[in-house]
This record gives structure tokens, C-alpha cells and sequence, in this order.
């Protein structure tokens, strides 16, 4: 790099570096605790934790100094953070790594209460090699982790116009094509059908897998054979419709290029009628798009014949906020942390409309638009539990940790294609399954040298059921 490129750097850094440690400066001794740095992506609740941080710093006089950041931005500024030695107090994991990668690479310092110090509700769902490491809290979900991002979501005069009740919207593959045609004709060409946010890969991958569980995949895995399913008909299904929209010109033009929020921003407009989406759009709507809140209808997400015989599966809630291992404010960052778990705080939780709370009770406590109790309720029906190698062997973390990520994969795949850069994308599917399958195969191998017992065994489950929730009683 050169002098110029340097001094740059260094102007860009030493601000940065003021920030990320409360404005402490480097002495041998430690200089009065003034503020932490806290940094997430949840635009929805930036209000109601505004609240409670002034709450705090009334009785304690320490500040938080708060970044509210685009998801994309948010994981290349952390990575960033993290690598110079300047992460935040506070933040969430966006970056499509597994917590538990981040814990064995350092990323984290744990609470400091004891488990005795949670509520029911919370101390449910710790699980050791997710938010408990040696016996140590290090985080706790704020939100029910049965939910998805896939539900669809439409612009209810767009789709009148259309010809279509808004009470009954297609949810099945052919419908939802067929809905997106005959939104652009009846706008006469100056309305796209649906939008997708295909430049964020993390919200893209886990649709394609919801998709795909909605389809009638066991998941990613195959619990009956612990082999990957990337490379079946289920996925090929998926990409068979979503792909569609291209072929039919139905599809936001810009969506190759968009993240969530851009995708999000383009539909509220009224560009585009149709939004693929999580339980969190009604609130983001509430607070940043007023002029479409009487607009907002929402359905259950599509598959390939409309039926309703599937379930889409998550494992245990991970934990929604992590205290840097770089942080000197762990305890202040614990105290702040623990007033995320009240039953108040749920109920303003669900009012904010984003993802569900941890305590799903809430939901019927709280004033929220129709839409949302509406998602709620579908999550209720379609989702459960799946099966987690991780909670039956521990080391299995250790395999995880141990695997590279594998490019490109589905999301990449799918983008490629939008972008002609991708010709067969059922050969592509095939190749991908193929190298992460060669990619765990590796991993076990290294972690079982390392004098740790773990296996391909670890990832069937005899007593597990297609279509079955596995709950905890089915652990062995």
C-alpha cells in the first residue's frame, strides 16, 4: 500500500478505534468506564432497546454507543472489527458462521451470571455447544427460534388489481407463477410480480432450504442417512421455481443486486407486488413504510402443489447477542442484557413486530397488526424441531468448527443463474453436495486425529420420524 493509501487508513482506524473501546485511551491504568459499543441489525427494536440503554445510563452513568447497521454491512464491518483487534461490546452473529465456529476462533466472552440468575423461559433453551460452552452462558435466544423467512408476503391492492382475493392468494408453485404474470399485465407492464433479494446469500440459503423443507425434504440432511440432500428433487424443485420468474420476466430486474433491506424498500414502493419474508416485515413496514400498512397481506409460503403435509424444522434457539472476548464491559454488557429477559420486555418485543419472542404467550398480550399474529399462527402449524448431532455429541462442534465453507453454494448458485454465469444449475446442486459432503468427511477425520470420537454416525437418528417434530425427550 502506499503513503497515501496508509495515511487513509490510519484516519479511517483511529476514530473507529475511539469508538470501539468507549474512548479509552491505552494507559497503564484503566481509565473510568464511560460506554460500551453495541451493534446489530434489528432496525424494529431500536426504539424500545433506546429505552432501556437510557434506563441504564441514568442509574449507572455508562452509555452505550449504538450502531444500527444494513445486515451485509453489518458482517463485513464486524469481520473487520474483529481483525483489528476493535469489536464491539455487543453484537449479533450475521455472518453465516456457526456460533460455536466463533466461540473455539475467540470471538466470544460469556455472561457473567449462572443459569440460576434466567427465567424458566430462557434457562428452556440453553444448550450446551450453542449458547453454553463448559458449562459457561454466553448468550440466550430473545426469539422463539421456530420461525422462517419465507412466508409471502404481497401489496393487497397490487394483487385486486390483479384479479385475486387478498383472503386467498395461490400457495401453490404454478399459482404464485401464474399470480406474478398477471400482476404485470394488469399494470401494464409498470409492475414486476416479485422481487427477491438475491445478493444477500445468508436470507437466500436458508429460503431455498425452507423451500425445500416445504417440498417435503427432511432438510439439509437426511436424518435417516446423515447424507446431504442439495442434490434431490426437492432442491431441484425449488430452483425450478425460483428460476421461473426469470424465464417469465416477472422478476424485479434489480434483484441480483439487492440485499434484504434494498429488496424490502423497492417492494413497499409498489415496484415489485410479491416479497418472500420473515414474521419481522410488518414491523419494519410499521416503522419505515407508514403508507403501506393498510397494504400488507401476508400468506403462508408456496410449495410445489399447495398442500399443506410438510414441516420445517429448526434446531435449538441460538443466542441473539454476544459479548466480544475484546470487550472490557462484560459485566455492564450482562446487566444490560439481562433486562432483554422480562416478561414486559417480551410484550414490547412482540409490539415491535419483528421476529417472535423467546415467551410466544406475548404475542396474544401485545397490540400487533393482524399480519403479524396471522405469521405467527402459520409458524404454529408448519414448524418444529430437527434432530442436532451437536446436542447428542458435543464434539461434534469441533466438526463443524473444522469445515470451510464451500463455494459457490446454493444462493451463489442461484445468483449465477439470474446473472448467466451459471448455465446448469442441477449440475452445480450436484457439485456442491458433493464437496461438502468430501468437506465433513474431512473435518471428521481431522477432529477424530485430534483424539476426539466422532463419526457420520452422529448425523442419523433411528428413532427420528419424517415430518416429526424431535424433541428433547428423543435424545438418547
Amino acid at each position: 500500500m502506499n503513503k497515501i493509501g496508509l495515511l487513509l487508513l490510519a484516519v479511517v482506524l483511529v476514530p473507529f478505534a475511539l469508538s470501539a473501546n468507549g474512548g479509552q485511551e491505552s494507559e497503564s491504568t484503566e481509565p473510568a468506564k464511560t460506554g460500551l459499543v453495541w451493534w446489530d441489525h434489528f432496525k424494529p427494536l431500536v426504539s424500545l432497546h433506546e429505552s432501556i440503554w437510557a434506563e441504564y445510563t441514568k442509574t449507572t452513568g455508562i452509555e452505550v454507543d449504538y450502531t444500527q447497521y444494513n445486515p451485509a454491512k453489518l458482517t463485513e464491518a464486524l469481520q473487520l472489527a474483529y481483525r483489528s483487534n476493535q469489536s464491539p461490546d455487543v453484537f449479533p452473529n450475521v455472518m453465516g458462521v456457526a456460533d460455536s465456529n466463533l466461540y473455539h476462533e475467540g470471538w466470544y466472552a460469556p455472561l457473567t451470571i449462572s443459569q440460576d440468575n434466567l427465567p424458566d423461559v430462557v434457562r428452556e433453551n440453553l444448550f450446551e455447544g450453542y449458547t453454553i460452552h463448559n458449562g459457561k452462558i454466553y448468550s440466550f435466544p430473545l426469539f422463539s427460534g421456530l420461525n422462517h423467512p419465507a412466508s409471502t408476503w404481497f401489496n393487497t391492492d397490487l394483487v385486486s388489481a390483479a384479479g385475486y382475493s387478498t383472503d386467498d392468494i395461490p400457495v401453490n408453485y404454478d399459482g404464485i407463477r401464474k399470480l406474478a404474470k398477471d400482476i404485470v399485465e394488469s399494470s401494464g407492464g409498470e409492475v414486476y410480480g416479485i422481487i427477491l433479494p438475491l445478493k444477500f446469500f445468508n436470507r437466500i440459503n436458508t429460503t431455498i432450504d425452507d423451500l425445500a423443507m416445504a417440498a417435503g425434504a427432511p432438510g439439509p440432511i437426511d436424518w435417516a442417512t446423515g447424507e446431504y440432500m442439495y442434490d434431490s428433487d426437492y432442491y431441484l424443485q425449488v430452483f425450478d421455481f425460483l428460476t421461473s420468474f426469470k424465464e417469465d420476466g416477472t422478476i424485479h430486474p434489480g434483484s441480483i443486486n439487492f440485499d434484504m433491506r434494498q429488496a424490502r424498500e423497492r417492494w413497499a414502493a409498489g415496484e415489485a407486488a410479491l416479497l418472500f419474508d420473515g414474521s419481522w416485515n410488518i414491523g419494519v413496514v410499521v416503522g419505515s413504510f407508514p403508507a403501506m400498512i393498510d397494504l400488507t397481506g401476508v400468506s403462508s409460503l408456496p410449495t410445489p402443489d399447495g398442500g399443506d403435509e410438510y414441516l420445517i424444522t429448526r434446531g435449538p434457539a441460538t443466542g441473539t447477542f454476544w459479548i466480544s472476548n475484546q470487550s472490557d464491559y462484560s459485566e455492564e454488557a450482562t446487566d444490560i442484557l439481562m433486562k432483554l429477559t422480562t416478561e414486559e420486555y417480551y410484550i414490547k418485543l412482540a409490539e415491535r413486530m419483528d421476529q417472535p419472542p423467546l415467551d410466544l404467550s406475548a404475542v396474544d398480550k401485545a397490540n400487533v397488526h393482524d399480519t403479524y399474529k396471522k405469521v405467527i399462527s402459520y409458524f404454529a402449524e408448519e414448524m418444529g424441531y430437527a434432530p442436532d448431532p451437536a446436542l447428542r455429541n458435543r464434539n461434534i462442534s469441533l466438526v463443524y468448527s473444522a469445515m470451510k465453507d464451500i463455494h459457490p453454494n446454493p444462493a451463489e448458485i442461484l445468483q449465477g443463474y439470474y446473472g448467466d454465469a451459471v448455465d446448469n444449475y442441477e449440475n452445480e446442486l450436484r457439485k456442491y453436495n458433493d464437496k461438502v459432503t468430501r468437506e465433513r468427511m474431512n473435518a471428521i477425520e481431522k477432529v477424530k486425529a485430534e483424539g476426539y470420537d466422532v463419526s457420520l454416525d452422529d448425523w442419523i437418528f433411528s428413532n427420528w420420524t419424517k415430518g416429526k417434530s424431535y424433541t428433547s425427550e428423543m435424545y438418547d
